[in-house]
């Protein structure tokens, strides 16, 4: 507390009034600080892994420029003794984590409301494909299996060395033999993604019961328009059946359902890349079970 107190005391010139915790996360722990001056409160990052929290900066920055909801300003980003400092305006609401359902006044206005920031972020686009700074693939698939090649060969080193559940192994061996099928079948229309849009990353207005900021970004990038609905898919996006209200106002393709597990699963691997170790692997489990279901579901190949 008293470091935050000195580094938010030498970025912004000010005196630092109070520091609270917020929150822990896997990579970074956030606090909230009350100022003497503007804008008298703000939050404060810290985290040990100084790239992804420079990524967090520059992606915030870049969706502040193009979506429609409001993404917290960046007042400073500083290094010290290794942790990072990532100071960002403060919004006021209450997170989709901690947000319990029966608390919302209007439930369908929410999820209309989640639906429309949704939507307007992937009515943004560009020509190409990939990271939000530099797309550079003119195609979907081609981009997607460069990533997921990755993938597949994390989770089958992890599989042969024993770390590596035969069922998860099973799914990721699933997508492989289907890849070309399943991708055949996706537009190609590159549509902004903010990368981690499930609701504990949505900041709410519990008196008007719209979305007040969206945090966190990951893997911000230009992706195809079914990438990112796994998101809705978790937390109180399930209550508010959120996937279910997006496919009832877009037409989505034949092999949707699927490429909802098939995203959410490649995405968890990848941050477990990532970060070394995870402690999702109960969800990991359960995203391969359901893809699974899913292939046999669409009568695709079960077997090489």
């Amino acid at each position: 507390m008293d470091r935050i107190k000195a580094i938010v005391e030498e970025q912004l010139n000010t005196t630092v009034t109070n520091v609270s915790s917020v929150g822990n996360g896997a990579t970074a722990s956030c606090y909230c600080v009350k100022i003497a001056d503007s804008p008298f409160i703000l939050v404060v990052k810290t985290s040990k892994h100084y790239e992804l929290m420079c990524e967090e900066m520059n992606m915030n920055e870049f969706l502040r420029k193009n979506v429609s909801f409001k993404i917290p300003e960046t007042y400073f980003f500083t290094e010290k003794d290794g942790v990072s400092y990532l100071g960002m305006e403060f919004i006021d609401g209450v997170s989709g984590r901690t947000l319990k359902y029966s608390q919302i006044k209007d439930k369908k206005h929410l999820a209309n409301n989640i639906i429309d920031c949704f939507i307007d972020m992937q009515n943004v686009h560009n020509d190409k494909f990939g990271a939000f700074d530099n797309p550079t693939y003119y195609s979907w698939k081609e981009y997607y299996k460069e990533f997921f090649d990755k993938i597949y060969t994390f989770s089958s080193d992890k599989y042969n060395n024993g770390e590596l559940n035969k069922k998860i192994f099973k799914a990721i061996n699933l997508i492989r033999i289907n890849f070309d099928e399943i991708f055949d079948n996706t537009e190609n229309t590159p549509c902004l993604s903010h990368g981690d849009f499930w609701t504990p990353n949505v900041i709410i207005d519990t008196e008007k019961s719209e979305i007040a900021g969206v945090i966190d970004p990951f893997n911000t990038r230009f992706v195809e328009p079914e990438y990112e609905l796994f998101c809705l898919t978790l937390g109180l996006g399930e209550k508010l059946k959120l996937y279910e209200q997006y496919k009832k106002r877009v037409n989505v393709s034949k092999y949707c359902d699927l490429k909802v597990e098939l995203y959410a699963l490649c995405n968890e691997i990848d941050w477990w890349m990532r970060l070394g170790d995870i402690d999702t692997i109960n969800y990991i489990k359960m995203r391969s079970r359901k893809l699974i279901k899913q292939v046999k579901k669409n009568k695709l190949k079960r077997t090489v």
